[in-house]
């Protein structure tokens, strides 16, 4: 009864408010649901090389959340807060097979209430699958080694073990490889357990046998995975990214692994990981004093009795666990010390039952005995309460509000997806971004409710996007920032600029563009062909984009400057792959003395008569002569060609651009 309501609260808390908190969706996460829609497409693989490089486990799982329930923050996170409740079941089976109910249901109650559990139960990141496989191959190696619960004995018990457990030990630690890569130290945890069993803690031997299918089963099944990556070197590039200690390492330098280390040490208590992604920034494990004094205590107690196997493989699992992120870069690292998610509450849970224990064999105001589970729980209701108050507090209201944690999540973007739900269908509309070309148009699609490959994206930053039609609207978050030219152009349009809801974005509604087709007339029209012969605008290059004119933001340009040139473009035929606008400035040889190429809105959703203004910034070097200087434009295909014709040729010749003296 009480594990059955250990794991209703920690269901409550994972699935509780699951698609406002996190506050958006990260990179991360969207890459994740794009993994899944290419499996859904039949795109198999047994590792994804996709956004850094995935193991396949999580991936299969989150594709078939996909399929049931839909492209959403549902699909994208039910299975982390489906294998973060597993996680807490997992773990009770072990411990209780370790230590007896009462310290398997307060550990448990403690990884339901903690901070860290529950930040990786409800992100939409692998990780979250390791504990609770991982718990399953310990818990399957010690039934198979037959241990008994009562810690007075070191010797197995007298009854035989079953070729099952050693299988099924076997089974799931091959498949924790397949979930995060932190789980690559798990077979050194299993092997380093089993040589410290053999040498201080078992009298009775082992048969070879099954201990040999324990490692075979193991290596069978991990061996399609090891075999692909070792195949293919060069597909976990974010290891070579993070690496560095380890590297220095190997070198004959300890310093960077110790630094680690002493970080690692005050992860559970004193300093937690410094990444607001995934931690409150700094925020240890055991938050609060209470918890923390007794996880050092059951730290204690497990170190005094550690010759006994169950306090042993405590020990050898935290250190073993903390090993991925001593080894690489930027320490403590929460997600690469997941591990610890199996034995981090046993400690504090530990230290109550002992305490319990004690306070019951003794007299307390009455002549009565305290009975041991009441002495325990009373000893543990206070310590688990804290944890669970600051727990909630600072997840659900601190940690949302996080300046960094706003950005990484992208809570701007999803506000402005919400509001594209409450437009009318067919509303022409374009968003600002700052990955446009790839994940904001996936992000948008995840975050809203309705269909929305119809909406533009741009990078402000260099690109305005004007859908054509009446009432357009452009939406631009408060983390992109918007050019000021080219916003000075936008509401000199007659464009009205409205705040969303806090603050999270503005909205510009034009509502008519006939002031904006009046001042394109304005443009400087001048062109000419490669050979001199002129040509009248627009031209169309490709028939996909139509070239209007130009303008410069200033006039008189000298040495060192960085003059703006704006292009305009009309969409004629929408493309299906990203263009880019090329901007040559050309002495007397054909080598470019300052260029600019860019567009920063992808194809996504253009329509015909969209306009597109593009910003050029053309640095000029210091030592450039004065005089007329040749202004060359083109259009191709990004990234790298073939560029597209316009009247016959693949560039045009703008009025010369004259440099004067400073």
């Amino acid at each position: 009864m009480a594990i059955t309501l250990i794991l209703l609260l920690a269901a409550a808390l994972r699935l509780w408010a699951l698609g406002d908190v996190p506050p958006g969706l990260a990179h991360d996460e969207v890459a994740n649901w794009l993994i899944a829609r290419d499996i859904l497409a039949g795109n198999h693989a047994i590792y994804f090389t996709a956004a850094y490089g995935h193991e396949p486990l999580y991936q299969y799982a989150q594709a078939t959340a996909v399929a049931l329930f839909g492209d959403h923050w549902l699909g994208l996170r039910y299975p982390s807060a489906a294998l973060g409740v597993l996680g807490v079941a997992a773990t009770y089976v072990l411990i209780r097979r370790l230590f007896g109910t009462s310290i398997a249901l307060l550990a448990c109650g403690w990884l339901a209430l903690s901070f860290w559990p529950l930040f990786y139960a409800r992100v939409a990141l692998r990780a979250i699958f390791l504990p609770f496989t991982a718990s399953l191959a310990a818990y399957f190696l010690f039934r198979a080694l037959n241990l008994p619960t009562d810690h007075s004995t070191n010797r197995p018990l007298d009854q035989p073990t079953s070729w099952t457990h050693w299988l099924l030990a076997g089974l799931f630690l091959g498949l924790s490889l397949y979930t995060y890569m932190a789980a690559r130290i798990l077979p050194f945890i299993a092997i380093a357990f089993l040589i410290y069993f053999f040498l201080f803690c078992s009298s009775t031997a082992i048969p070879w046998s099954r201990l040999l299918l324990f490692f075979l089963t193991a290596a069978l099944v991990s061996a399609p995975l090891v075999g692909w990556l070792v195949s293919h070197p060069g597909a976990e590039y974010r290891i070579a990214e993070v690496q560095k200690p380890l590297t220095r390492l190997l070198a004959g330098d300890p310093s960077l692994v110790w630094q680690n280390f002493i970080a690692n040490l005050k992860f559970f208590t004193l300093s937690g990981d410094p990444w607001p992604r995934q931690n409150l920034p700094k925020r240890p494990v055991f938050a609060d004093p209470v918890s923390a004094t007794l996880f050092y205590a059951g730290l204690l107690i497990a170190l005094y009795r550690w010759r006994t196997p169950r306090y042993g493989f405590l020990l050898i699992w935290l250190l073993g666990s903390l090993a991925p992120s001593i080894v690489t870069s930027v320490a403590p690292s929460s997600i690469r010390d997941i591990l610890g998610l199996v034995v981090a509450f046993v400690f504090p849970a530990l230290a109550v039952v002992e305490a319990g224990r004690w306070l019951a064999a003794r007299r307390a105001l009455t002549t009565r005995r305290i009975p041991l589970i009441a002495a325990q729980w009373t000893l543990a209701i206070l310590p688990l309460a804290l944890a669970g108050s600051l727990t909630v507090r600072d997840y659900f209201v601190r940690w949302p509000r996080h300046e960094v944690v706003r950005f990484d999540y992208h809570t701007d973007l999803t506000a402005v997806a919400h509001r594209l739900d409450e437009l009318p269908a067919g509303t022409p509309a374009a968003v600002a971004g700052l990955s446009v070309h790839t994940m904001d148009g996936p992000g948008l699609d995840l975050a809203a409710r309705r269909n929305l490959q119809d909406v533009r994206l741009c990078d402000t930053r260099e690109t305005l996007v004007v859908p054509a039609g009446r009432d357009a609207w452009l939406f631009v978050p408060q983390v992109v920032p918007f050019d000021t030219d080219l916003r000075e152009r936008l509401l000199a349009w007659g464009t009205v600029a409205e705040p969303g809801p806090q603050g999270a974005f503005t909205a510009y509604r034009l509502a008519s563009d006939e002031a904006l087709w009046r001042d394109v007339q304005r443009l400087n029209t001048t062109a000419a062909l490669p050979d001199g012969t002129e040509v009248a605008l627009p031209v169309s290059f490709g028939e996909q984009l139509d070239f209007l004119g130009y303008e410069w933001t200033r006039e008189n340009f000298a040495p060192g400057d960085s003059p703006a040139l704006l292009t305009y473009w009309r969409v004629d035929s929408p493309p299906a792959a990203p263009l880019k606008v090329f901007v040559h400035l050309l002495g007397e040889s054909t080598a470019p003395l300052a260029q600019h190429d860019g567009l920063g809105s992808p194809p996504r959703g253009w329509t015909a008569g969209d306009l597109i203004v593009q910003k050029h910034v053309l640095p000029l070097p210091s030592s450039i002569a004065p005089g007329l200087y040749k202004l060359q434009l083109g259009v191709y295909n990004a990234p790298a060609g073939p560029r597209l014709t316009g009247a016959g040729v693949d560039s045009l010749l703008l009025t010369p651009v004259e440099i004067q003296t400073r």
